[in-house]
């Protein structure tokens, strides 16, 4: 599972920092293609209310149960419904936010794993560790950018306006998702 981890999060790392590093101007076009792209964010919207809906079925804890399991299929229900009205009244930084959702729900699934390549205690840092450090800078971006998308693509416009600190920002996304998977692999054993 470890590997599938880590193709899951070193890939896109690595994909974006390669085209930044590659070609400044097409990740300019690809960032601004993603922003207004409806299809991205359909399917990104379903696959974070699904991803949620999931969650509060196995989170376990009696009072999410007594709200969210009054009868059978309610979440599975609720997350079409609130998929439909999320699309049709939040159309607007949609791709962003429904992205940062899907960060913020990420380190449930993922610390699963990572827990178990966890090395006896007393051990200060452990290669998994990176997958846990790269989890929680995923989920505080995803907390943020949930109520501020338009700040993060602001940002991110920033951070890729000019081609040198496109192509640096390129590079040390490159070598972390080559990191990643390097890690995964590594640990697989």
């Amino acid at each position: 599972m470890i590997v599938f981890w880590a193709f899951a999060i070193g890939l896109p790392i690595l994909a974006f920092g390669g085209v930044l590093l590659y070609s400044p101007a097409l990740a300019r076009g690809f960032s601004q293609w993603y922003r207004v792209s409806m299809p991205v964010a359909c399917v990104l919207t379903v696959a974070a209310w699904f991803w949620t809906a999931y969650e509060c079925d196995i989170i376990g804890i009696e009072f999410f149960d007594m709200l969210l399991k009054r009868f059978p299929g309610e979440l599975w229900i609720l997350a079409v419904v609130l998929s439909y009205l999320t699309i049709i009244w939040m159309p607007k930084n949609l791709p962003v936010r429904a992205l940062t959702g899907i960060l913020m729900l990420m380190p449930v699934e993922l610390f699963k794993t990572t827990h178990l390549y966890r090395p006896v205690s007393g051990t200060v840092f452990a290669p998994v560790d990176v997958f846990v450090y790269v989890a929680y800078v995923g989920a505080v971006v995803g907390m943020y950018g949930m109520f501020y998308p338009w700040r993060l693509e602001r940002g991110l416009d920033i951070l890729i306006r000019s081609d040198a600190r496109a192509r640096t920002f390129g590079g040390i996304l490159s070598a972390l998702g080559v990191s990643v998977i390097l890690i995964g692999l590594s640990l697989r054993g």
